[in-house]
């Protein structure tokens, strides 16, 4: 029973979690009253305002500092809520700060946010084209959240929701080969996650099992030349951690 219990308690810190690798989109700027997409100086001027607010939250999370990150996410919300110009970048805003709530240790303040998120993602959620993953996003963060707050069960089930999004966008992705490979190093990830909560389930054979086809998946993306190295880096790091999990998971049968 010990055993498993410090067994349990060492997979989180080995999974890859991945609501924390953001890419910020940039606004491209000329200097005129006006762009070309329609947006003026002033909201311009709010825009540098809060990238810069947030771009504080992101160096204290970096730091180390999940609390003065919350307060500076918290500050940009804030900013976005009062200013109809920024109204736009409140999803952008609220995923900072879910994020910053579960560095924290703070999962029922994330999981609010996420499902949030989520729910705004509906019609992603039932397309069938590669915006399937933007539902895949979302759930595999709420469930990381979940799976945080000690809720096995419900991260088990967006993660499985998660995996099917993931392997729907792969599947119509076939005019880029990349998008494609990515979509299927997040099912090998998302597998990992899976693994942890089928064994907090006590279903440990199963997540071994589940754990086998997360390496097979990552394999294939590490070895593929074709792809950018950082995507094969990537799967490469996350295949050793799913090795290490399968191995504690073999030792427990």
């Amino acid at each position: 029973m010990t055993g498993r219990v410090l067994l349990a308690s060492t997979f989180l810190p080995l999974l890859p979690i991945l609501v924390f690798a953001q890419t910020d989109k940039q606004i491209h700027r000329k200097d005129s009253v006006t762009v070309s997409a329609g947006i003026s100086k002033e909201q311009l001027a709010l825009e540098d305002q809060l990238n810069g607010v947030v771009a504080q939250g992101d160096q204290f999370l970096r730091g180390g500092s999940a609390a003065d990150a919350i307060k500076q996410y918290q500050t940009a919300l804030d900013m976005v809520q009062k200013q109809p110009l920024l109204v736009e970048r409140e999803p952008w805003v609220l995923k900072k700060l879910a994020g910053s709530y579960v560095h924290a240790n703070r999962p029922n303040d994330a999981i609010p946010i996420y499902s949030k998120l989520l729910d705004a993602k509906k019609a992603d959620c039932e397309s069938e084209s590669a915006a399937a993953s933007n539902c895949a996003d979302a759930q595999y963060e709420l469930g990381v959240a979940k799976m945080q707050a000690g809720d096995f069960s419900g991260a088990l089930s967006l993660f499985r929701e998660a995996n099917s999004q993931y392997a729907k966008a792969e599947n119509f992705s076939s005019d880029s080969h990349e998008f494609a490979m990515i979509q299927h190093k997040n099912q090998g990830q998302t597998k990992m996650l899976i693994a942890v909560a089928l064994f907090r389930t006590g279903k440990t054979p199963d997540a071994s099992k589940t754990i086998e086809v997360a390496i097979s998946e990552l394999t294939r993306v590490r070895s593929d030349e074709t792809i950018n190295v950082g995507i094969r880096d990537d799967a490469a790091r996350s295949l050793q951690e799913a090795q290490t999990i399968l191995s504690r998971l073999n030792s427990t049968q």
